[in-house]
């Protein structure tokens, strides 16, 4: 979600328009991320997606159309092979999408978007709000039937765990309807979830309010700039962490040696966490040089509330590292939270390897915390 706000917001910084494309309901087997997006641009390009082929294809038609006619629209796909036809997606999903024109002279909305960019990047956690009214769609590959009205977007607001932050259109001006979205955004605060809930209507239109949770990407602590942080820094890269590299070395904890890292500190090892913002959004990976490093990396993180903490290593190691932190007053709770030797047991041996081991086992760690990312209708 971050890149896709920095999209956004340079989009709008360009004073150009574009539209954006959201997975807001998902049942069965899809090809795609329930919370993914996608942006289509004024020159056709687009950034990020929502499943490719015939499917992508046509929200990226919609997304142009959306744009000429300043309208958003909410299209329902079936992803079956009867539905879809010979070219399509047979997954067996069914999927709806808002695509909704971002426009670059609706500075209020450019604000909510800044601000949740802003959110996002300082680790705060928030939810944004889009009310919806009137009725529309399109019938899209597979799609049962075809949706026609004048759908429009009312406003969009921004909710945090200290309540409203900002709103525009009726989301900052109708204290009833803000009251009411910031009390169904706070319900959701914290997971990881899309979903439309229904509201009382003022007229014969539908409304409808869009929300969905913005969480910061998990920050990975790569304590350690050998060959094996290399590998884990390029495969967690594109798994959506955010690359924190630490080393004593300055050699070894250089932005030339890792493109791929946000940040890299050159720091003591033995007291590296005291200058570290460590969260339950972390995840710290011991992969130094040698043991007498990863030790007191490992001493200091049990003391954390990280979500992952883990270290490379032989079984003997771990045994004999175990046993020293216990005299010298480690609790048996506190490395049990340790994973050691680090990753899933894949018979992994190369750098590259063992690289794909510890992230695959720091995803089944994030998505066994905040649950899989779901897109769905509020069930009542």
């Amino acid at each position: 979600m971050q890149e896709i706000l920095e999209e956004i917001i340079s989009l709008i910084e360009r004073h150009e328009d574009g539209a954006l494309a959201s997975i807001v309901s998902a049942r069965g087997s899809l090809p795609m991320s329930r919370r993914s997006k996608m942006l289509v641009l004024g020159d056709g390009s687009q950034r990020g997606t929502v499943g490719g082929g015939c499917l992508e294809a046509e929200v990226h038609a919609m997304g142009r159309q959306a744009m000429k006619a300043g309208a958003p629209v909410v299209a329902r796909f079936t992803l079956t092979e009867t539905k879809s036809g010979a070219e399509g997606l047979n997954c067996g999903g069914t999927v709806e999408i808002l695509i909704e024109p971002v426009r670059c002279d609706d500075a209020a909305a450019a604000e909510v978007f800044r601000q949740a960019l802003d959110a996002i990047r300082a680790g705060n956690e928030t939810v944004m709000a889009t009310i919806l009214s009137g009725e529309g769609g399109k019938a899209g590959a597979g799609a049962d039937s075809p949706r026609e009205g004048g759908l429009r977007i009312e406003g969009k607001a921004l909710v945090g765990w200290k309540g409203f932050l900002i709103g525009s259109g009726v989301l900052a001006g109708d204290a009833s309807v803000t009251d009411l979205a910031i009390e169904e955004a706070s319900s959701i605060l914290g997971q990881d979830t899309a979903l439309f809930v229904n509201l009382p209507a003022a007229g014969p239109s539908e409304t409808r309010l869009f929300l969905e949770t913005l969480v910061a990407p998990p920050t990975l602590y790569l304590f350690g700039g050998g060959h094996v942080s290399l590998s884990v820094a390029r495969v967690a890269r594109t798994a959506g962490f955010r690359i924190v590299v630490v080393d004593d070395r300055p050699a070894f904890a250089s932005a030339e040696r890792f493109p791929e890292a946000d940040r890299t500190l050159v720091l003591p090892l033995e007291s590296a966490l005291e200058h570290l913002t460590v969260d339950r959004n972390s995840y710290l990976v011991a992969v130094t040089r040698g043991h007498q490093h990863d030790e007191p990396v490992i001493e200091q993180a049990i003391r954390t509330p990280a979500a992952y903490i883990g270290m490379i290593g032989s079984r003997r190691k771990v045994a004999l590292m175990r046993r020293r932190l216990l005299e010298r007053g480690a609790t048996e709770d506190q490395l049990d939270r340790v994973h050691a030797p680090i990753g899933l047991p894949i018979g992994a041996d190369s750098p590259g390897e063992i690289a794909v081991s510890i992230v695959a086992q720091m995803i089944e760690v994030r998505r066994r915390a905040r649950g899989p990312a779901r897109a769905g209708p509020r069930q009542e």
